[in-house]
């Protein structure tokens, strides 16, 4: 009876002894914890070399970068991805080598509730009317399909913008004080 374990005597109908339960118990418990002290460990390794937004730049070299707030003319590409255009953005969220930005568009988007309308005299001249940003999806678009930084956001429409996603600057913090 000793040379059989715990679960074959279970099957056979013959209960195992109280030390195999106690033993087999502590062996659960062991194990338990080493998993949760390995998620544990993974998720704080995952977490400190995932980018997160960030209110302010990571140094002084990002200066020169554009700014969440700020519109440019950039190329994107149409939604299915068929061609591209150049065309007016947002700019919501820096990283390193690109931004995340909101389309704007001239067409009338009034029956869309996740447009909304956006002065455009302060950063286009030739526009004759407000144009309309989408609120929907960002897109990501590297340095080079940028053209030109043609202005920045109202405060009217930023506050609108910041309610619907994160903006900011996008890096991963190096120690306690970049967070």
């Amino acid at each position: 009876m000793m040379d059989t374990p715990a679960y074959a005597m279970a099957a056979s109908g013959r209960t195992p002894s109280p030390l195999v339960m106690i033993l087999g118990t502590v062996f659960l418990i062991a194990l338990m914890s080493l998993l949760v002290r390995l998620a544990n460990y993974t998720t704080q390794r995952r977490a400190a070399t995932r980018p997160s937004v960030h209110l302010q730049p990571p140094n002084a070299s990002w200066r020169s970068r554009l700014h969440p707030g700020q519109i440019c003319w950039a190329s994107l590409h149409f939604a299915d991805r068929s061609g591209w255009k150049i065309r007016p953005c947002l700019v919501i969220r820096t990283h390193e080598k690109g931004v995340e930005v909101l389309k704007i568009t001239s067409q009338d988007k009034s029956h869309r509730h996740d447009c909304i309308q956006i002065p455009t005299a302060s950063w286009d001249k030739r526009a004759r009317k407000d144009s309309w940003l989408d609120l929907g999806e960002s897109y990501f678009i590297w340095d080079q399909a940028i053209q030109r930084v043609a202005g920045s956001c109202d405060a009217a429409t930023w506050h609108h913008v910041t309610r619907r996603h994160r903006t900011g600057y996008v890096y991963v913090a190096n120690n306690a004080d970049d967070k």
